[in-house]
C-alpha cells in the first residue's frame, strides 16, 4: 500500500506510520490493563490443600492462575486487533494491511516471551 500526504476519497486513507503509532500505543494500553486485572485475580489463588484422609475441597480460588492467564491474554488480543481499528476509525485512517496485523501479533508474542522469562528470574516459575 502506499502512503497517501492527502485523502484521495471521502477523507479516508492508508497511512502506514499512524498504524505502527496505534499499535504499539494500544498495546501499552494492553500491558497496563492485562497487568491490573492479572494481578488482581492471581491475588485470589488459593492452592488446592488436602485434609488428613488425603481429600480436597474444590474453591473457586484454585482457578485463579489459569483465569488470570486466559484474561491476560484476551485483554492483550483486544488491545492488539480492535482497539487500534478503533483509534484509525476515529482518526479516518485505514490501517495499512501489510503492517497492522502481524505487527499486533509479533508485540503480543515479545510481551509474552518478556513476561515468562521475568517470571522465571523472580522466581514465580
Amino acid at each position: 500500500m502506499q502512503n497517501s500526504p492527502k485523502p484521495p476519497y471521502e477523507g479516508v486513507y492508508v497511512d502506514t506510520r499512524a498504524t505502527y503509532l496505534f499499535t504499539f500505543i494500544s498495546l501499552a494500553i494492553g500491558v497496563v490493563i492485562a497487568a491490573i486485572v492479572g494481578l488482581l485475580l492471581f491475588s485470589l489463588r488459593q492452592p488446592l490443600v488436602a485434609d488428613a484422609q488425603g481429600r480436597t475441597s474444590f474453591s473457586l480460588g484454585a482457578i485463579m492462575v489459569p483465569l488470570a492467564a486466559i484474561a491476560a491474554v484476551a485483554i492483550l488480543a483486544w488491545a492488539v486487533f480492535q482497539l487500534p481499528v478503533w483509534f484509525a476509525k476515529r482518526q479516518g485512517i485505514i490501517l495499512d494491511p501489510e503492517v497492522w496485523p502481524w505487527t499486533g501479533a509479533i508485540g503480543v508474542g515479545a510481551v509474552a516471551v518478556i513476561g515468562f522469562v521475568g517470571a522465571m528470574f523472580l522466581g514465580l516459575i
